[in-house]
């Protein structure tokens, strides 16, 4: 069964503000916080999930990127939209070749794919997912973070305290909304939430 986990690390569970009501002024980007801007309410997935069970989340959640749990509970990676992409392409190679007979190696599939975790089968997530996204403190300057997504084009920050525990995401759709003044909406889909 997939297992989904919610989680708040803030005492008022649904509180999807960003900033404040109002917004902030175009130029206070310099002088904000991540953990002002980032999203608190956290849809996290299990490292042996299955791929197809993730892209329901997905679709579901209205959501396009998940932390991974390893079964401690560790943040050990993050799976996305993309993963979904390069898995299901991927898969559909294989299986054609495996229709017409053909033997297959995982090695010459997959960019990154002798990078994978050993040990894991190719339709859970810890085969996809990456083990090394970027991350940030919560008290990081918010200008600084988004220019280490730009740079890296990435669209999801985890922000983790120093003890490496997940404490929020912050995508690029977040501080969009901040830049604009409006909040993002995240409407609860899940009836399960876990406060940590």
């Amino acid at each position: 069964a997939f297992s989904r986990r919610r989680y708040s690390t803030k005492a008022q569970a649904l509180d999807f503000s960003v900033a404040n009501e109002t917004g902030p002024s175009m130029g206070s980007i310099g002088t904000t916080r991540v953990e002002e801007v980032m999203n608190t309410t956290i849809l996290a997935v299990d490292e042996t999930e299955k791929m197809e069970e993730v892209a329901t989340l997905f679709k579901e959640e209205d959501i396009n990127a998940a932390p991974v749990l390893d079964n401690k509970g560790n943040c050990v990676g993050i799976v996305t939209s993309h993963d979904w992409v390069e898995y299901e392409s991927i898969r559909e190679v294989l299986q054609s070749e495996f229709n017409r007979g053909k033997n297959y190696n995982m090695a010459h599939y997959g960019a990154g794919a002798e990078f994978r975790l050993p040990g894991q089968d190719y339709d859970q997530v810890g085969f996809h997912m990456s083990r090394t996204p970027e991350s940030a403190r919560p008290e990081d300057p918010l200008s600084r973070v988004a220019k280490q997504m730009c740079a890296k084009r990435v669209h999801h920050v985890l922000v983790l305290d120093e003890k490496k525990k997940l404490l929020g995401i912050l995508s690029s759709l977040d501080l969009l909304g901040f830049v604009i003044g409006e909040p993002v909406s995240r409407a609860a889909k899940s009836q399960e939430d876990t406060q940590v």
